[in-house]
C-alpha cells in the first residue's frame, strides 16, 4: 500500500480514530489503515484490539507491513463472517471450490476427448 498524499485536511486513520488522537500527516499507520476502511478495521479491532495491531505493525519489518496490514484486516473480516472457523473456514471453502472446479474441468476434458473420437470415427466411416 502506498502512503496517502500530504493533504493535511485528510480524515484520521482508523488507528488514530480508535485511540482518539490526532492523526498527523506523518502517521505511520495512515497508509495501511485509511479512514475509508473503518468498517473493515472495526472487525480487526474486535479480533485483535488496537494495541495489539499497533504492536504487530511496529515489530514487523518495513517491507512486510503492507502484507501484515492486509492479513490483519482479512482475518478480522473472516472471523466476523464465520465466528467458528474464521480464516480457516475461508481456506476450506476455497479448497472445496477448487476441488469442484477441477472435477468439472476433468469431466469436460473427458467429454471433449469423447467428441473428438466420435468425430474422427465418423470421418473414417465416411471414407
Amino acid at each position: 500500500m502506498e502512503a496517502l498524499g500530504t493533504n493535511t485536511k485528510r480524515r484520521p486513520c482508523c488507528i488514530c480514530m480508535w485511540k482518539t488522537k490526532t492523526c498527523n500527516k506523518n502517521c505511520e499507520f495512515a497508509a495501511y489503515f485509511p479512514n475509508e476502511m473503518q468498517g473493515v478495521y472495526a472487525s480487526a479491532n474486535k479480533l485483535f484490539g488496537t494495541p495489539n495491531i499497533i504492536r504487530m505493525m511496529k515489530l514487523a519489518p518495513q517491507d512486510q507491513k503492507p502484507m501484515l496490514a492486509f492479513s490483519i484486516l482479512k482475518e478480522g473480516v473472516a472471523w466476523t463472517n464465520d465466528k467458528i472457523e474464521g480464516g480457516f473456514g475461508v481456506i476450506q471453502n476455497l479448497m472445496r471450490e477448487i476441488n469442484r472446479l477441477e472435477a468439472d474441468l476433468s469431466y469436460l476434458r473427458k467429454k471433449i476427448s469423447e467428441e473428438k473420437e466420435k468425430k474422427q470415427l465418423g470421418l473414417l466411416l465416411n471414407k
